[in-house]
């Protein structure tokens, strides 16, 4: 099963909003660092890479944190049947997460504190359920390093198509009961680690596996997007051919 590892530009990016409310942390832009915004695209493992949080702690405040990754998926133009994508955990597994798509980064830049918000289809102060575009279901267990180590999310059909149809393939990790709903947590704290393609080697790097073919045609064509007998769409020709779009 062919795999594609992670670019090193992935990372975190996170808001802290001291004395502040949720949405002042949640619906930050990433460019108030009087917010105590937060990156780095150069860690090897983060242990609060999807983060929600409400304490009383230090006068109180809300934090939260989202990892973002990219795939370069310019190799593959055939269809899909299905994709996994790999995450190591690391430490803690405490909270439900879920996998979004995202625009930033890209291949050659790394996740930055004002790509907080880069997720497509983002509105500040609504639920991005409904909003967003999910590239998998809610996943409420969390294997970390100190157990069994990958986390194997099946990838939804938006996300085949998408890795299939550009050459970067980006999504960022997400708290799922806070953050993804917009809901304040009252005093609570759900955090999940996970390990980044800046560490050493491979055995922990993040990576997607796929499967190419038809899971639901016996012709090879495609009915939801009307392709050709022989299973090729134009905009898949016009990506061997190093061209973008339909």
């Amino acid at each position: 099963m062919p795999q594609i590892y992670a670019a090193t530009t992935d990372g975190y990016a996170g808001a802290l909003a001291q004395g502040g409310t949720w949405a002042d942390a949640r619906d930050s832009t990433g460019s108030d660092l009087g917010r105590g915004n937060t990156r780095s695209n150069n860690a090897t493992s983060y242990a609060w890479a999807a983060y929600a949080i409400h304490t009383a702690a230090r006068g109180g405040y809300y934090q939260v944190n989202r990892s973002f990754f990219a795939f370069d998926t310019s190799g593959v133009t055939d269809k899909l049947a299905k994709a996994t994508l790999n995450l190591y955990g690391s430490v803690n597994g405490t909270g439900d997460i879920i996998i979004v798509k995202a625009t930033m980064p890209d291949l050659s830049t790394g996740i930055q504190a004002a790509d907080f918000d880069a997720i497509t289809g983002f509105s500040a102060g609504a639920s991005m359920a409904g909003n967003v575009t999910n590239y998998s279901a809610e996943v409420s267990s969390w294997s970390t390093s100190l157990s069994s180590g990958y986390n194997s999310i099946p990838l939804l059909k938006d996300a085949l198509s998408d890795i299939t149809d550009n050459n970067v393939f980006v999504v960022a990790m997400v708290n799922y009961t806070y953050d993804y709903l917009n809901v304040a947590p009252s005093s609570a704290i759900e955090a999940n680690g996970v390990y980044y393609a800046d560490e050493a080697g491979t055995s922990k790097d993040p990576y997607i596996d796929y499967t190419e073919g038809f899971s639901n045609d016996i012709m090879g064509s495609d009915r939801d997007k009307n392709a050709s007998v022989i299973g090729l769409e134009a905009k898949k020709i016009n990506k061997l051919a190093g061209v973008t779009g339909a």
